[in-house]
């Protein structure tokens, strides 16, 4: 993404610290969504600060974080329920790093070390799959908006001779103060409804990069839940080729008449970048899962499949124009979306 420098270097008044610099960059679109029954006119506008800087002995360090999560406050003055979109004031939006000869340390909101490694499936439309539930987002049991209750996630990464490791954790402790503020530590005794301690989440993930091929495989565990990841990569010219398995245990939701036990979940995914600027990209994705009435217990094997197909024309100087087209069995629709979304 082009960056485009708001505040110049400024140096720092204590000797022996390097100079540290803030960038702004951001995006944005405007298009049209269809959502099975309507078309929708749809706009976004982000604005993102990053941070970065490194100590005389060669220590980098830096973080990020979004306007739209510097503060948890609504029109009216009143403290929000961010325990799902998170505060960077608090770590549960942003991030914050340090990078040495040992590897990379993020706290903040970050991924697990099995989504760092693995990834997703190539996701379509001018809304990057958002118009269709992000259903090119493999649903990891860990990180990337997971356990935001228990305060900042934590990420470690370390890269030797084409091998990635990654290893990531919750902190197991969770704050509720009043007002549904989470992970907060400046909660007053008057204003605790909660603090306990509950399952650690953690994750552990190595991948291999070699000539245009990657291979990743990662194991994460919340609670009595867990999951084994596998994905393979590979590039050939303009096109390139995605597959990813996840096998699930103990995963499931309860709606008080049945329970819906994930098994498992894969898919495959390509995309064909043409010199000419013009870009096409696919997916598809299958959920696996035994249900179980409650009243009865009898159990039924299902499985839900879900398409996606688009394409994009790059314009030149951050913007592109794309759509894309995507249905599932979780919806009665086929969705769609088309537009223009631009980097700054």
């Amino acid at each position: 993404m082009k960056k485009v420098l708001f505040a110049t270097t400024a140096l720092v008044m204590t000797a022996g610290v390097a100079a540290a610099e803030v960038a702004v960059s951001g995006d944005a679109r405007m298009g049209f969504i269809y959502d099975g029954d309507d078309l929708q006119f749809s706009s976004r506008a982000r604005v993102s600060f990053t941070a970065t800087g490194e100590t005389d002995s060669g220590l980098s360090f830096g973080a990020s974080f979004r306007v739209d999560q510097e503060n948890g406050i609504d029109g009216e003055g009143d403290i929000l329920n961010r325990s799902i979109d998170g505060l960077a004031s608090q770590g549960t939006a942003g991030s914050v790093y340090v990078s040495g000869t040992y590897g990379k340390l993020t706290m903040g909101d970050v991924v697990s070390a099995t989504e760092k490694i693995n990834g997703d499936l190539y996701s379509v439309g001018y809304t990057d799959g958002a118009f269709g539930g992000d259903l090119e987002e493999i649903t990891y049991l860990t990180g990337d908006g997971v356990n935001l209750d228990q305060g900042p996630n934590v990420l470690y990464e370390y890269s030797i001779n084409g091998f990635n490791i990654a290893a990531s954790m919750s902190d197991g402790s969770r704050v509720t103060c009043a007002g549904a503020v989470y992970g907060s530590l400046g909660c007053d005794d008057a204003d605790l409804i909660a603090d306990e301690d509950t399952d650690t989440a953690y994750s552990v993930a190595v991948g291999y990069d070699l000539n245009g091929y990657k291979l990743g495989l990662g194991y994460a565990d919340n609670g009595d839940a867990s999951e084994i990841v596998l994905s393979g990569e590979a590039s050939f010219n303009d096109f390139t080729v995605k597959g990813i398995y996840q096998d699930l245990s103990d995963v499931a939701a309860d709606d008080g008449v049945s329970i819906m036990e994930y098994d498992r979940t894969f898919g495959f995914s390509a995309k064909y970048d043409m010199s000419n600027g013009v870009g096409v990209q696919a997916f598809w994705r299958r959920d696996e899962f035994t249900l179980t009435d409650i009243a009865t217990g009898a159990d039924v094997d299902d499985e839900f499949d879900s398409y996606g197909i688009g394409a994009s024309y790059d314009l030149g100087g951050g913007a592109t124009l794309a759509g894309g087209i995507m249905d599932s069995d979780y919806q009665e629709d086929a969705v769609a979306d088309m537009g223009i979304k631009f980097t700054f």
